[in-house]
């Protein structure tokens, strides 16, 4: 998803090829309808996994530990806000809204980050009767990566735009000022985003031993004849 858009962005020169912001991809058309959509379909199958997630803790732990029973709800309302955030930055493009839309990055990315170490809180507690200390491990490897990415964009986004002289920030050039600390800022956010996608592979094997099931139950007594008139 994120390919297309890059080439896209570069190939139409909307943006430079040397690490531009995610968002900066998707900010100019064509590609900013192509980031909207993928986006916002990307946000309803992450909070599809978040959710499933859940159920399936919350079958492991329904007579055990109360603790990873309510951790696992938090998670869960943090998980769909930051899908929330997420469906709002495809929606807000950085040029059209700015406010709405750095609020909604960092619903997505903080709180998706709260979600990430909670989840793996919880693979720990779940060792070894439903998960691996292996999986533990790589989640919570991801889960800081993640982290780390998420301060380091910050950091180094705020001292590039203090020493930035440019006009359009989407087209950074060397000669603007400031432009290795905002290479260290995209470069940083493009590790963060790949932490989240890596994260989510980790539940694939977990997820194979389950199944879902969705019943209908039909309430017949509730039902009344339709009459039709004659003809």
């Amino acid at each position: 998803m994120q390919l297309v858009r890059y080439s896209i962005s570069v190939g139409l020169q909307h943006v430079p090829a040397e690490f531009p912001y995610i968002s900066d991809t998707g900010t100019y058309h064509p590609e900013s309808c192509i980031f909207g959509q993928l986006l916002n379909i990307s946000a309803a199958l992450a909070f599809m996994t978040i959710y499933v997630r859940y159920k399936q803790v919350e079958e492991y732990n329904r007579e055990a530990s109360t603790q990873v029973i309510k951790v696992n709800k938090v998670s869960l309302v943090l998980g769909g806000l930051a899908c929330l955030g997420m469906s709002m930055v495809a929606n807000f493009q950085e040029t059209s809204i700015l406010v709405v839309h750095i609020i909604a990055a960092n619903m997505c990315f903080g709180l998706g980050i709260i979600y990430c170490y909670l989840q793996t809180w919880i693979s720990y507690r779940m060792v070894p009767f439903y998960t691996t200390m292996h999986s533990f491990r790589v989640q919570l490897v991801l889960s800081t990566t993640a982290a780390s990415g998420l301060i380091l964009t910050s950091i180094f986004a705020g001292l590039a735009n203090m020493k930035w002289t440019g006009t359009d920030p989407t087209k950074w050039s060397p000669d603007e000022g400031g432009f290795a600390e905002h290479i260290v800022s995209t470069v940083s956010e493009w590790v963060l985003a790949i932490s989240f996608l890596l994260f989510f592979f980790t539940y694939i094997r977990e997820f194979q031993k389950v199944t879902i099931e969705a019943h209908l139950r039909l309430y017949t007594e509730d039902l009344e004849p339709i009459n039709y008139p004659e003809v």
